[in-house]
């Protein structure tokens, strides 16, 4: 197995930096296109054969160094209680949302992980059985903070308003909220784990809505919880807190092995203030991939440079592969890391 990712992740020697990227199984692959064609968003999470698939495909097109497992977070939460719909073009929802004391009182955490969630691992053990001999499998939950946020809003949302008003204003249901979602995503992850995930990771996508002092408040102490609860599986752990730019001190001491750093910081500054304890992942701009091929590889040598003096350097994107990428200049970014790494190592 190519397992260069996974020594990156842990600060040992590489003979070059690995490369995945978020949402490297999507939309923008004709592959990935075909497949939909013939099935919906939800069914295919829910069929192991093809979340295997799409899972698999970036690691046939692209080349890259790992393969993220193909779900979403807004699936973690059914056996709970949660009642979850997905509507082309408007996203996941819940028709039944977190709105009161009651309301997380009646949430469950099942004693049993795979009670909702049995397609999730029997498509990992798939994935695990196909790239044996070729690179590690991510897989993955949305981290506390980020997963409640859909629940109390019952979808997407801007602002986000009752879930933060629930957080400042009724601290007692925000806890046992965040208590539930917790236990239950530690679970999900030691279930992955067990089921073939190489590593694990923590996508906070709305981390960013807090600023410093009530993320340490309000967010961190889950995130760390999780962390401590899964350490003892063994494989590396990621954490991705997008816009939480003011916090990195403070996520430094996560736990996890690798942080995740957005496009909106330099990756060089990032790994100054994050210390020399963990690795990084990131973080060129996403949108890259609509400029020429001589800038993406611009961005590539700058990102490189940026990421040398962290203990371990994990290629990706600020954030996730936008659609009607061109499949060629994702490719050739791949190609670019690869060589350009390779070439400084020698």
């Amino acid at each position: 197995m190519n397992d260069t990712f996974l020594r990156a992740c842990r600060g040992e020697k590489v003979d070059f930096t690995p490369v995945w990227l978020m949402r490297q199984a999507g939309r923008y692959l004709p592959q990935y296109q075909k497949v939909l064609a013939r099935s919906d968003f939800l069914t295919a999470c829910r069929t192991p054969e093809i979340a295997a698939e799409i899972t698999i495909q970036p690691v046939d097109v692209l080349g890259v160094d790992a393969a993220i497992f193909y779900s979403d977070i807004t699936t973690t939460v059914v056996p709970m209680g949660m009642d979850l719909h997905y509507e082309a073009g408007k996203g996941p929802s819940y028709s039944n949302p977190v709105r009161t004391a009651a309301d997380a009182e009646r949430l469950i955490v099942p004693d049993d992980p795979a009670e909702g969630l049995g397609f999730v691992y029997e498509a990992q053990r798939i994935c695990a059985r196909e790239l044996e001999n070729r690179v590690p499998l991510i897989g993955f939950a949305g981290a506390p903070f980020t997963v409640a946020a859909y629940m109390v809003e019952g979808g997407g949302s801007h602002s986000f308003v009752n879930y933060r008003r629930m957080a400042f204003a009724d601290p007692a249901t925000y806890s046992t909220l965040m208590d539930k979602v917790s236990r239950h995503t530690a679970n999900y992850l030691r279930a992955q784990a067990a089921a073939g995930a190489n590593a694990l990771m923590l996508f906070d996508s709305h981390a960013g809505l807090l600023g410093p002092q009530d993320y340490e408040s309000l967010n961190l102490p889950y995130v760390k919880r999780i962390i401590a609860d899964i350490k003892d599986t063994g494989v590396p752990i990621i954490y991705f807190g997008l816009g939480a730019h003011g916090s990195l001190g403070a996520i430094s001491e996560c736990g996890a092995d690798v942080i995740g750093i957005d496009y909106g910081l330099h990756l060089g500054e990032a790994v100054k203030e994050l210390g020399s304890g963990v690795s990084v992942q990131g973080n060129v701009e996403p949108h890259i991939f609509f400029q020429t091929r001589r800038e993406i590889e611009r961005r590539v040598v700058e990102t490189l440079a940026g990421g040398k003096a962290a203990r371990g350097h994990v290629f990706n994107l600020g954030h996730g592969v936008p659609q009607h990428s061109p499949v060629d200049q994702v490719r050739a970014m791949v190609d670019i890391v690869h060589e350009t790494s390779q070439a400084r190592a020698a």
